[in-house]
């Protein structure tokens, strides 16, 4: 072998052992940078730089008298309320429960037919739903069992006094068949009250139909061929007498104000026609699931166009106006509470919780908490609010 030739080094299988000191750097190279991680601290957001010429408190904003934000901010004094009408509120229109006959069937039994439709007019007497019952049959039966008990009764009495004419009984054996007719009558006339109490019409001796007690429309049809019924089932058809309807509002108490029954109202039907009303009553309970108040308005209906669970808007009038009323751009609100922004003597434009009314042609009335005369904010409140929560 030359000596300018160097042996050969044989190469690692696989780079095995090259790749080791570059795993080793690798791991001291992450952990340090795991460890820089751990005590890097992230820097703290800008903070907000009031507009210039503004001064932000925890519940006010004051602006100076050049400030820019005057462009967009607009302050005036607040008006006295007048009486006023409100803004529409959806409403629906419902038949009177006082005018309607809900029915339900006597006996239990099974539905053979129906005759007649949600939606339908009938007459007093008209065949309704028909219903197959045993129980009915047992009635019937009843019946006739008094019946032939109270002829045999009658007999016997004959028989009785017969011999009590002939002397061959003594008087005291008429008295006790004398009570055995009266029995007998008694049960005959119990079981001829029970079948008239059902308010039916036979159809045999085991069906009965039920018929219209009243003139009306059927309002509610929960009735089927085939379905079973019983006394349980409570109501399965009403009938209501449509020729007054009630017209309901569900508001929210604080919209609800110092409505009163008998207070004049509007009711708006077909998005154009208005139909003068008055409220009949104010709810005194609110509906748990909606939290709302239903307000009811009667309204005459000869002509039957005002039909149940139709739309229809009710406008109020408020006879007792509000101390003040601000555009309702004025008036604002976190979910909590209401308020408005109110400059005071040093110039701040602060906030201040009111009560307010309904809202009325772009109009909201305060009920409580605001004078008139008192200079408000009524532009630009959104832009006080949301500067006060940036720098807060």
């Amino acid at each position: 072998m030359n000596a300018e030739e160097t042996p050969a080094v044989p190469a690692p299988p696989n780079g095995r052992a090259l790749r080791a000191p570059i795993v080793v750097v690798a791991l001291l190279l992450g952990g340090g940078a795991i460890v820089l991680a751990r005590h890097y601290k992230r820097p703290d957001p800008p903070k907000e730089v009031p507009a210039p010429g503004m001064t932000v408190g925890s519940d006010s904003v004051t602006l100076a008298n050049d400030a820019p934000m005057w462009s967009v901010v607009k302050v005036a004094p607040a008006e006295p309320a007048q009486p006023h009408w409100t803004d529409p509120v959806p409403a629906r229109i419902v038949f009177d429960e006082a005018h309607t006959s809900r029915l339900g069937s006597p006996l239990a039994g099974r539905v053979t037919a129906t005759m007649v439709e949600r939606g339908q007019h009938v007459k007093t007497g008209d065949k309704l739903f028909t219903v197959s019952s045993p129980n009915l049959a047992e009635l019937r039966a009843d019946l006739e069992k008094a019946n032939v008990e109270r002829g045999t009764a009658k007999i016997n009495f004959d028989r009785v006094k017969a011999l009590v004419d002939a002397g061959s009984l003594p008087a005291k054996e008429l008295v006790t068949a004398q009570q055995e007719v009266t029995e007998a009558e008694l049960a005959v006339k119990l079981a001829n009250q029970k079948l008239a109490s059902l308010k039916v019409v036979g159809g045999g001796d085991a069906q009965f139909t039920v018929v219209a007690p009243r003139d009306g429309v059927v309002v509610e049809k929960n009735v089927a061929v085939g379905q079973e019924v019983d006394t349980s089932a409570g109501s399965v058809m009403a009938i209501a007498d449509l020729s007054d309807v009630w017209v309901v509002a569900d508001l929210f108490e604080n919209d609800v104000g110092s409505l009163e029954p008998s207070d004049k109202a509007k009711v708006i039907v077909g998005g154009t026609t208005e139909v003068d009303g008055q409220i009949d009553q104010v709810s005194a309970v609110v509906v748990p699931d909606r939290h709302t108040v239903p307000v009811r308005v009667r309204l005459a209906n000869l002509s039957g166009t005002l039909r149940p669970n139709a739309y229809a808007q009710i406008k109020f009038f408020d006879p007792t106006p509000a101390k003040v009323s601000l555009p309702s751009s004025a008036v604002m609100s976190d979910g909590a509470q209401t308020y408005v922004y109110v400059k005071d003597k040093s110039g701040a434009l602060k906030k201040r919780t009111v009560v307010a009314g309904s809202a009325s042609g772009g109009k909201m009335p305060i009920l409580e908490g605001l004078e008139p005369g008192e200079q408000v904010v009524v532009q630009g409140a959104i832009l006080l609010d949301n500067q006060i929560q940036l720098d807060n």
